[in-house]
């Protein structure tokens, strides 16, 4: 008889907290290209401020892609998904680039190439980000999953930071064909990256017919293959026996959320959740404008603040995985709540500036009367610190709500219902600050965060919550 070959070994596979936050760079970096670099490169050609605003709605796509996410659970494997979204992302950045440069040299030639390209890239973007949030469930076990959620949230703040101030400078002292350039071969990187050293799935692996564990880790523990066990059971959740009808299976996605225990509480409290720090997201700048606190210093004080939030969202990962998500939710959401009306105490100081400026009171007058800049600084680094851990904590309770069988699909429903409210409220935030003035609007902001707080005895934590 002949020698068995023996089975080929799987790919070698890099660390869960290197691919955590690789992947998660890659969720952030079109994000702060659609939000924050577009919208700098608008201001810094001279569009008019209601073209620069427009970049808002860029967030529908995010909001929109529970639509699709079913398909990608049912059709390829989401470590395809998210390669090849990778890729295609950073050929469109790349012509993104191409057209920033020609719309600088020729200003005539009109921005709608380059909007189209901006949503092409929503599109692709969102459905990353629906392919990311369902391999990292599905890759990690609950505990896992909590203990990296402070290196995913870091990992996208990171890459805002690498958005928003490297190559927003890049563009403005070279040139923004070099800023988007950057940007193409930074996904570009990732794609071939992840299509080396990233864990595969169970249907990509080589020796598919065994009942190989989704990521390398697993190969130590049966039993946290759990995609593989779900395969096995017919009777593993509500959507296994819906997986050969896609109408079916994208029915049944949904309801299985909508008909989870206590789901209005928990879509309420996913809604009100950080609902402050929407108001809050822009018009922090203009009350800090406001105090006279320059473009440069609003920069570096920004820089202090990602790196805050990034410290925070670390340890409540850390804290959660040590812990657990149901005893430090309540002091992370308590805490969030209580640096709201931080700001309350900076905005009194708005009315008399202004009232200051227009009697033509002198500069030195004017400079007495502005806050300090390690005041304002504090307020902005302890904000953005409680809010990152109140970030890593929200994403936490958003995977404890998802069904194992439909984990892309509830994440991305979830998420477009939060990101929904999100968008609504930062739109209307400027509208509010202008009519009712900067203190009566950060008291609106201090008071929206009651709701997720009284929410928060009623609102289930547990991970076999969602399929009960």
């Amino acid at each position: 008889m002949p020698a068995e070959t023996p089975a080929e070994p799987a790919p070698r596979a890099s660390p869960p907290a290197l691919w955590t936050g690789t992947t998660y760079f890659a969720e952030g970096l079109p994000w702060s290209i659609l939000h924050q670099i577009a919208a700098e490169f608008f201001t810094a050609i001279g569009l008019p401020a209601r073209e620069v605003g427009y970049t808002s709605a860029l967030h529908l796509t995010s909001t929109l892609k529970f639509a699709w996410s079913p398909l990608v659970d049912l059709f390829g494997t989401l470590r395809q998904w998210m390669i090849a979204t990778q890729a295609a992302m950073g050929i469109a950045v790349g012509l993104a680039a191409v057209l920033a440069e020609r719309l600088v040299l020729d200003p005539s030639v009109g921005t709608g190439s380059i909007w189209a390209i901006l949503v092409l890239i929503g599109v692709l973007s969102a459905t990353h980000d629906i392919a990311c949030d369902g391999y990292y469930m599905d890759a990690l076990d609950k505990d896992d999953q909590a203990r990296y959620s402070g290196v995913r949230v870091a990992a996208f703040r990171a890459a805002m930071l690498v958005g928003s101030s490297g190559l927003v400078y890049l563009g403005g002292r070279l040139s923004w064909l070099l800023a988007f350039g950057a940007a193409a071969a930074l996904l570009g990187g990732l794609a071939l990256f992840h299509r080396l050293l990233l864990p595969r799935g169970e249907n990509e692996r080589p020796d598919r017919g065994a009942a190989a564990p989704t990521v390398e880790a697993a190969a130590a523990d049966p039993e946290a293959d759990q995609a593989t066990a779900r395969t096995e059971d017919p009777a593993a959740g509500a959507g296994a026996g819906a997986k050969g009808s896609a109408v079916g299976h994208v029915l049944d996605a949904y309801l299985s959320f909508l008909t989870q225990r206590r789901a209005l509480f928990v879509i309420a409290f996913i809604i009100s959740f950080k609902l402050g720090d929407a108001l809050m997201f822009s018009m922090s700048k203009v009350l800090f404008r406001d105090l006279g606190v320059t473009t440069e210093i609003r920069g570096v004080l920004n820089g202090f603040g990602t790196v805050a939030s990034i410290g925070g969202a670390m340890l409540a990962g850390a804290w959660m995985g040590r812990a657990s998500l149901t005893k430090a939710l309540p002091p992370i959401a308590l805490a969030m709540a209580a640096s709201e009306p931080l700001y309350l105490v900076l905005a009194g100081d708005v009315a008399p500036l202004k009232i200051a400026a227009g009697l033509e009171a002198p500069r030195a007058v004017l400079a007495v009367m502005e806050p300090s800049r390690v005041a304002v600084g504090g307020v902005l680094v302890l904000e953005q610190f409680l809010g990152g851990m109140a970030t890593a904590a929200q994403m936490v309770f958003i995977m404890r709500r998802c069904h194992p069988d439909h984990k892309a699909a509830h994440f991305a429903f979830a998420t477009a219902l939060y990101a929904l409210a999100q968008t609504i409220t930062g739109t209307y935030s400027g509208v509010l600050y202008e009519t009712h003035g900067a203190l009566a609007f950060f008291g609106v902001a201090s008071l929206v965060c009651a709701p997720c707080l009284l929410l928060l005895p009623l609102i289930p934590t547990h991970a076999d919550a969602a399929r009960g």
